[in-house]
């Protein structure tokens, strides 16, 4: 079994890509950031790197498989001024997902079967004011896995949005916190298990 995993340079990815290959799947490790990748894949052989930015570049290939993790954060509101964060998210957040769904799930269709995980966000329920162009982008992307669950209904390809919240991932760099913030693993544990329990919709932590 194969599995492709965007974002998996660090965070939610990582934890992925470490998860997936303990497991016993052949991983590839879609990030910017080579150094990372490498060093991913002394730790764990199985995994091959693939160095890509989603936002100019589009992996293709066949797997059982596919897990769009990459995603941008960063605090603020619409309406900040001097940073649109909202534009800064788009591209990643939306764009590049769309164009990674239309590029990997085509051959698991002809196949009629695998597995597409989304992580997604809480965030698209319950929007704190210092995150809203967070937010929204993740709202966009909430609404793209439905098309993608809808269209897949039938085919024997399965679908599941992981929404969890507050992660610890560098991407709390510059705040604090919260005390009861979620571990990386653990929302790595919950994506393998969907996978291997096959379980599908929209799935909470």
């Amino acid at each position: 079994m194969n599995a492709i995993i965007t974002g998996a340079s660090r965070g939610i990815g990582r934890a992925c890509a470490e998860t997936f290959a303990v497991a016993g799947y052949r991983v590839t490790a879609v990030a910017r950031t080579e150094a990372q990748l490498r060093e991913l894949q002394r730790s764990h052989p199985t995994v091959e790197p693939l160095v890509a930015d989603l936002t100019v570049s589009v992996p293709t290939g066949i797997y059982d498989v596919v897990i769009l993790n990459a995603g941008y954060y960063a605090p603020g509101g619409l309406l900040d001024p001097g940073r649109d964060v909202f534009g800064e998210s788009w591209e990643l957040n939306v764009m590049a997902n769309h164009r990674l769904a239309r590029a990997l799930l085509p051959p698991l269709l002809e196949r009629g079967h695998g597995h597409l995980v989304v992580i997604g966000s809480s965030a698209t329920d319950d929007t704190s004011a210092h995150m809203t162009a967070y937010g929204a982008t993740k709202k966009c992307l909430r609404i793209l896995y439905e098309g993608w669950e809808r269209e897949l209904k039938g085919s024997g390809v399965r679908t599941t949005l992981v929404a969890p919240g507050a992660t610890l991932t560098s991407s709390w760099a510059e705040e604090t916190p919260p005390p009861n913030i979620l571990q990386p693993a653990a929302v790595a544990e919950l994506v393998l298990r969907c996978v291997t329990e096959g379980l599908t919709g929209r799935v909470t932590i």
